[in-house]
């Protein structure tokens, strides 16, 4: 599975989901790959102009995956949006992803306790390809909110009921 498919996925799930806190979901960077210049990624803007990240990132061979948990307080944008695009994974179940996991990814936060934080998403494909997203956030204009702004926020059915098949290109005739 291509890079921009999997954030096809990603993008279309992080859109059903109409939670209340996003306000805008974009693609960015002009790579088509991983380990370049500018990486391919999906940012979600949030009410207080901040935003979180997916970013393909060349999977490491010692990256240590990590239980789900609870979702992060705001302020650890980069872990919620993280655990968010897991459970949204969890429920719409994309019929070309077979797993994904948590990742703690090597050199990203504090690993001297033993319980490094997560800070990716690891996308094991049907095809047996592999793609690795890091979580990252840049500030908004407004401090975040010590507390969830919205605790009650359940995954619409919306996402439940949406299924994404990888289509292939259309050959087109080849003029001699």
């Amino acid at each position: 599975m291509q890079v921009s498919q999997a954030l096809d996925v990603m993008e279309a799930l992080l859109r059903a989901a109409e939670h209340p806190d996003i306000v805008e979901v974009a693609r960015y960077g002009a790579d088509t790959q991983p380990g370049g210049q500018s990486p391919p990624g999906v940012k979600a803007k949030h009410e207080n102009g901040s935003y979180a990240m997916l970013w393909a990132e060349v999977p490491p061979r010692d990256a240590r995956p990590m239980p789900l948990g609870e979702m992060p307080p705001p302020r650890l944008r980069a872990r919620r949006i993280l655990v968010l695009a897991h459970q949204l994974l969890d429920v719409a179940r994309p019929e070309p992803f077979a797993s994904w996991e948590l990742c703690a990814t090597p050199g990203v936060g504090d690993w001297t306790g033993g319980d490094p934080p997560p800070s990716a998403l690891r996308i094991t494909c049907r095809d047996r390809s592999v793609v690795y997203l890091r979580g990252t956030a840049a500030s908004g204009d407004e401090a975040e909110p010590e507390t969830d702004p919205y605790p009650d926020y359940q995954i619409p059915q919306g996402v439940r009921e949406w299924h994404h098949r990888v289509s292939a290109p259309t050959a087109e005739p080849v003029s001699a």
